[in-house]
């Protein structure tokens, strides 16, 4: 007589395949018993030979599906008495219990999927919806779990014969995929107007006059997995012209979808891992340098052309120079759905595919959004029936510092869960940051995390929070009792949370557990944790880790501990507390949030008390300015009670501005993207000195002097000498940021106390307490950086060059070499404070270091010192992480 057994598994354990992998395994061993969903994950009994059992469980444990992640794995005692050792079933779904099962995120089209539409004899031919087990739409379309047809918004599609003997049969790779369907019975397309009215619904008709419009120059508003896209021909300057026109967006760069590795090939350049990571499973935007030959065809742009750019001597079309205006990247995706492949293949160029959106609105899911929203900044719509319960964006990702970087976690990533060992006593719940916000929820032994949500500084931006927010309730059943916010009680997230806890707000620990036990109900508790130990916090829960830790957390702004806006910040960090050590030294932002899209008032700011006004008015990013205009700025920067920040994304946007890269800044981040254009030209020419420098980018961003014109001649000299000088350069910027009047650098504290101090408690074992070990005999700062001293010194280099004649060749190439020695500089002092703890794990985060440059450099720097760098894994490294960062936080407070 056989042995019985169950098995509980937890993790991503539905919608990928799992049931009819454990199906055909136990059918091959001979096993008897049964599989079901329920709350949890997977509840599977099993009886047979004892041998067989185990050789199940090696297997099983050895190699799950594809698409499944298995956190937990329990053996359960079960006398099997009831089942028959020769037959195994899969049973109904189970409901009910506390919510563990993982929502699996959506995927994109498996091989076998696309063999299934290209192929004339197969029923699913030309058909836009087709998927398996093994890919298409889950977070997307469910409603609750467990993950069964009835609870998505496939539910009214009721499945043809065919459909529905696929979907019955363990064998089949269709079976219980839960979105399937064929031409006969799924989803259908339906091209219309922009007032909605039907021009189409024949799916073949559709996808063929939706590429013959597309070729002619229309914009289309064209539903897919999470949202909509809004489309146009990618090689068409002026359509992509009028796409940013109509939708105001005047320079931030645009998603290019392209057919193939091929196309992707001829637009982009890649490391094996970057083109690995383009086709993936998850399919995500990833961000590419430029080929050479479209950084060339950019130099020769027409914006007028209406027709497609081809390469010299080829027949393939370029990307329209207006997709990513002023910079060397490019942002690529591979279609990750039938109806994408479908459409790319009768168009056969790259296409812009940018969120149909508002400007700072989130994704449109519907058509009634469309035709109310966006009517006038689009030709057509080619909307689908299948609804979208859940929006999620696409993903955008790039490759540096030898590891994957996310940018905007979202399709095929989100939405994330990591298991943690000891469940939580509670249910918790992150509201986020304000910007690039995600939601997180800790339930059980797991934090999960939302796709990408975006910045809420609309009404229709915080109804999406909110949206999401009763998603992931309604699908864990969950009502959180703790609740972590960020300390800027102005965040629209921050206002939530105090809202959310209001009705049974307790003061106290104390009172809370007493009102716990007095009533039987959770009572709601808010805590708030500091934006940059939260960005250090998202990378230690990537590790596992609890610190400490030395964390460089540089950002735009976020509030600080004193009241001041902090952003440039080194921090020792455990998972409850931190200590931080120094960075950045403040300076005004005159003008306030003006600054951050203004930069020149930062240079105003940084060097007004260290140059004359003489010198000021002479900058070429100052020009705009009437003497008597400048001296009121100057007053302004001056004043004592003006705004200030440590910010190290400011100062960026500070030089960038002083090097003529960018006065005026049109999205967030193209200060950074603009200088580091620069610095990879510069490292780019350094590797080959004889290689001719070609400014290759649009004067209307990138301006060809810092100074005037009286200035502009003392700044010569000849592209193979600043090469050669560009290591000095760096040190000699360098030590300006070394420079402090504010104190002398700590001569003592450093080495007699905090360094001491940290090595006993490391080699003891013992977990440095940060109010005690570090708050004796330590002076308050490790290390003050000297921004105003920096911009001095960089403009300083541009004084002091050798008179002659310069032309603009000349000029961009010490111009780039200065861009890369300010960032080879801000590395050089990431790498400096770090080897004063060359015990202690690094963690580099915050907007800043998505900067590749910064990245790259910094984390050589590190890695040749001995040090180990904590990765990011697939949390963004920006204000994205930030949510898991206060789960973190809250998961070692709340215990």
């Amino acid at each position: 007589m056989g042995v019985g057994i169950a098995l509980q598994i937890t993790g991503i354990v539905q919608g990928v395949g799992f049931r009819p992998h454990v199906f055909r395994l136990a059918h091959e061993l001979g096993l008897g018993g049964s599989i079901r969903n329920d709350a949890e994950g997977v509840f599977i009994r099993l009886k047979g030979s004892q041998y067989k059992l185990d050789a199940f469980i090696a297997s099983l444990r050895a190699s799950p599906p594809p698409l499944a992640r298995i956190d937990a794995f329990e053996i359960l005692a079960d006398d099997g008495l009831d089942l028959d050792e020769n037959h195994f079933v899969i049973e109904q779904s189970k409901a009910g219990g506390d919510a563990q099962v993982l929502v699996s995120p959506d995927k994109s089209m498996c091989a076998e999927c696309l063999k299934d539409i290209q192929t004339p004899a197969d029923r699913h031919y030309l058909y836009p919806f087709t998927n398996c087990t093994n890919c298409g739409p889950r977070y997307t379309l469910i409603n609750a779990l467990p993950y069964d047809r009835k609870h998505t918004s496939m539910a009214h599609f009721a499945m043809c014969p065919e459909c529905e003997a696929e979907y019955k049969s363990p064998l089949d790779r269709r079976y219980h995929a839960q979105p399937v369907s064929c031409p006969r019975c799924g989803p259908g397309l339906r091209l219309t107007r922009p007032d909605g009215s039907l021009i189409s619904s024949d799916n073949l008709e559709c996808l063929t006059e939706c590429a013959r419009l597309i070729k002619d120059g229309a914009i289309f508003a064209i539903k897919g997995l999470g949202g909509f896209h809004l489309v146009c021909d990618a090689t068409n300057e002026a359509a992509v012209n009028r796409l940013r026109v109509r939708k105001q967006r005047p320079a931030k760069p645009l998603a290019v979808m392209v057919k193939d590795v091929d196309m992707a090939k001829s637009l982009a350049l890649g490391s094996e891992e970057e083109w690995q990571l383009l086709e993936s499973r998850e399919r995500p935007i990833v961000v590419l340098k430029k080929s050479k030959a479209l950084i060339e065809a950019s130099s020769h742009n027409d914006s007028s052309h209406n027709s497609p750019q081809h390469y010299p001597g080829s027949k393939r079309t370029l990307a329209a120079d207006a997709v990513a205006p002023g910079i060397d990247r490019i942002g690529l995706f591979l279609p990750y759905t039938p109806l994408h492949a479908l459409l790319l293949d009768k168009i056969d160029r790259p296409i812009v595919a940018t969120s149909a959106n508002r400007s700072g609105e989130p994704i449109i899911i519907d058509i009634t959004d469309i035709t109310a929203k966006l009517s006038t900044v689009v030709d057509y719509i080619l909307d689908h029936n299948r609804p979208i319960v859940s929006g999620c964006d696409d993903s955008v990702v790039q490759y540096c510092a030898g590891q994957l970087q996310v940018l905007r976690m979202a399709r095929g990533y989100a939405p994330m869960a990591l298991h943690v060992q000891h469940a939580l006593p509670k249910q918790l719940m992150a509201v986020g940051p304000q910007q690039k916000n995600t939601l997180g929820f800790g339930l059980g032994h797991n934090l999960f995390l939302s796709p990408h949500i975006g910045d809420l500084f609309s009404i229709e931006a915080e109804d999406y929070f909110v949206r999401t927010l009763q998603s992931f309730k309604r699908l864990y059943d969950v009502s959180p009792t703790r609740v972590i916010a960020d300390s800027h009680p102005d965040y629209a997230p921050s206002r939530f949370a105090r809202d959310y806890v209001a009705r049974d707000y307790v003061d106290s620990a104390d009172t809370l557990e007493a009102h716990e036990t007095a009533t039987g109900v959770q009572a709601r508790e808010l805590i708030t944790v500091q934006h940059h130990f939260a960005h250090v916090l998202s990378v230690m829960a990537v590790n596992n880790t609890t610190g400490p830790v030395l964390g460089f957390s540089f950002d735009g702004t976020g509030l600080g501990d004193d009241g001041s806006l902090w952003g440039g910040e080194v921090m020792l960090c455990t998972a409850t507390d931190y200590k931080r050590l120094g960075g950045l030294m403040p300076f005004a932002l005159p003008g306030g949030d003006k600054a951050s899209h203004e930069p020149w008032r930062l240079v105003i700011s940084l060097l007004h008390d260290r140059v004359s006004a003489e010198t000021l008015s002479s900058l070429g990013c100052l020009s705009h300015l009437s003497p008597a205009a400048l001296g009121n700025h100057i007053k302004v920067a001056a004043r004592s009670h003006v705004l200030k920040s440590s910010s190290m994304g400011r100062l960026f946007d500070a030089v960038a501005a002083l090097l003529g890269l960018c006065n005026h800044i049109q999205f967030e981040g193209q200060a950074g993207m603009l200088l580091e254009a620069a610095a990879a030209r510069a490292n780019a020419n350094s590797v080959n000195p004889n290689e001719a420098h070609t400014n290759t980018f649009s004067t209307s961003t990138v301006s060809t002097s810092t100074v005037s014109t009286n200035t502009a001649s003392t700044i010569a000299d000849s592209t193979a000498r600043a090469h050669a000088n560009k290591d000095q350069v760096t040190q000699r910027l360098f030590a300006a940021l070394l420079s402090s009047e504010a104190d002398a650098c700590l001569e003592n504290g450093l080495e007699n106390g905090l360094e001491n101090g940290l090595e006993n408690g490391l080699e003891s074992g013992v977990e440095i307490d940060l109010d005690t070990d570090l708050e004796t005999g330590v002076s308050k700062n490790l290390m003050h950086w000297n921004g105003a001293a920096l911009m001095n010194a960089i403009l300083h280099e541009l004084m002091e060059l050798p008179p002659g004649n310069t032309d603009a060749a000349e000029f961009a190439s010490a111009r780039d070499i200065l861009a890369a020695a300010f960032i080879d500089t801000i590395a050089l002092a990431i790498a400096d404070t770090a080897k004063r703890f060359p015990e202690l794990p690094i963690v580099l985060t915050g907007g800043v270091f998505q900067s590749r440059t910064l990245a790259n450099v910094s984390y050589e720097k590190l890695i040749n010192a001995g040090h180990t760098v904590l990765p990011w894994g697939e949390v963004p490294v920006n204000d994205g992480g930030i949510a898991l960062g206060q789960l973190w936080y809250g998961a070692h407070i709340f215990v």
